[in-house]
């Protein structure tokens, strides 16, 4: 089936492990306002019940030194892409599968910052790694599957995955009396974009660059890349939201301000510069996680196979017919936000029985609407004896 159940996880999660690190995405700091510290916002996370925040960013360093490793292999498919969105890298294996030996074989900072994470914590505090909870802060439901069934990755070391907006407000609430750690924010761990050309280590060049972002252009982009069309390019970053990471929907903030948020406060912290040790590594461990291979996926990413709709002629058509029907009563936008790579994608799995028409947003608010307007229509029309009585007695 084609829909990605996702389901993030709550903050009683943390309760199950001794020792608990959230790695918030960098378009945590983009939801509040710009007179709000963004070591205050760090803060109140830690406020919630983690013993430590390390922001995904930081691993965006290390995870640009395993891309200038694969950049300099001149046999590589052109052009790469990257695999840092899981939307992108589902909506390859269904449709593109000609593709999947273009997406980069390297993991996503989220994982490397949480393979750091797990390595060393459990040395410093005598843990084994079942121990930590390592939970990844995110803007949109296609990272909770990527937490939930990793594509190509044999160890999983994140624990868990927690939606942006549940911690919006608990941190909100927390602002007025929580007080701020100090270095909390460390040195270049925030972007206001998630691109990995930028993070490539001193000397190294990506070469021919192009980034796109909401689903219709990624699809104009991959159509382009399957013909044979843009192999002047090197590498190539597409993200299934609109606007990028900031356009997903587990953000409570909207994205044009979130961006001009992030993209404010990445300029105040232009000038600092990025170390390992806000990892708690050293340069020479990062290294020996790129020479040693483990920053790499393990197995290639392979396609995923095509259902049949049906046993027969007769019965695929009849599932084809039923699929048009569906697709017409659905808003045709491809936001994803179901978990599914498109909307034709999610019509047929209604179709099959996989999945309901109440799983896309749209569809479930106005039918939250229809019940709502249907049970104050229902409580006009109470029989006389469920009313209540005026006067004595009532």
């Amino acid at each position: 089936m084609n829909a990605m159940r996702a389901y993030s996880d709550p903050l009683d999660a943390l309760k199950n492990f001794k020792y608990n690190v959230a790695i918030p995405a960098s378009v945590l700091a983009g939801q509040f306002k710009s007179t709000v510290p963004y070591e205050k916002v760090l803060s109140g996370l830690m406020a919630l019940g983690f013993d430590e925040v390390v922001e995904a960013g930081l691993g965006a360093k290390l995870v640009g030194m395993a891309l200038a490793e694969q950049l300099k292999n001149p046999d590589r498919p052109r052009p790469l892409i990257s695999s840092y969105c899981p939307a992108i890298i589902r909506l390859i294996q269904v449709r593109f599968a000609s593709l999947v030996d273009h997406i980069l074989r390297v993991e996503t900072p989220m994982d490397a910052v949480a393979r750091v994470i797990n390595k060393t914590r459990s040395k410093e505090l005598g843990l084994d790694i079942n121990g930590i909870g390592v939970f990844y802060i995110t803007p949109c439901p296609a990272k909770v599957t990527a937490v939930k069934q990793p594509v190509a990755v044999k160890l999983n070391y994140i624990s868990g995955a927690i939606a942006v907006r549940d911690v919006y407000d608990r941190i909100m609430a927390t602002l007025d009396r929580v007080e701020e750690v100090p270095s909390i924010a460390k040195p270049s761990g925030l972007r206001s974009s998630p691109s990995l050309a930028a993070e490539l280590p001193d000397g190294a060049a990506v070469g021919r660059h192009l980034e796109a972002d909401g689903l219709e252009d990624v699809i104009r982009i991959l159509e382009r890349i399957e013909h044979e069309d843009l192999e002047e390019y090197d590498f190539v970053e597409l993200y299934a939201c609109t606007g990028g990471c900031v356009g997903g929907i587990l953000n409570p903030e909207e994205p044009f301000i979130a961006k001009e948020r992030l993209g404010l406060l990445a300029e105040k912290k232009a000038d600092e510069v990025f170390e390992y040790s806000a990892l708690g590594i050293s340069e020479s461990d990062a290294l020996k996680l790129v020479e040693n291979g483990e920053l790499f996926l393990k197995e290639p990413v392979a396609p995923r196979p095509i259902l049949k709709l049906g046993t027969d002629m007769a019965e695929t058509i009849a599932v084809m017919e039923d699929i048009g029907k569906i697709q017409e009563r659905l808003p045709g936008i491809d936001c994803c936000a179901c978990g599914c790579p498109s909307g034709p994608a999610l019509a047929e799995d209604i179709a099959l029985g996989d999945a309901d028409i109440l799983q896309c947003t749209f569809m479930l608010r106005d039918r939250i609407k229809e019940l709502t307007e249907e049970m104050v229509d229902l409580s006009g029309a109470l029989p006389p004896t469920m009313k209540k009585k005026g006067g004595r007695g009532k």
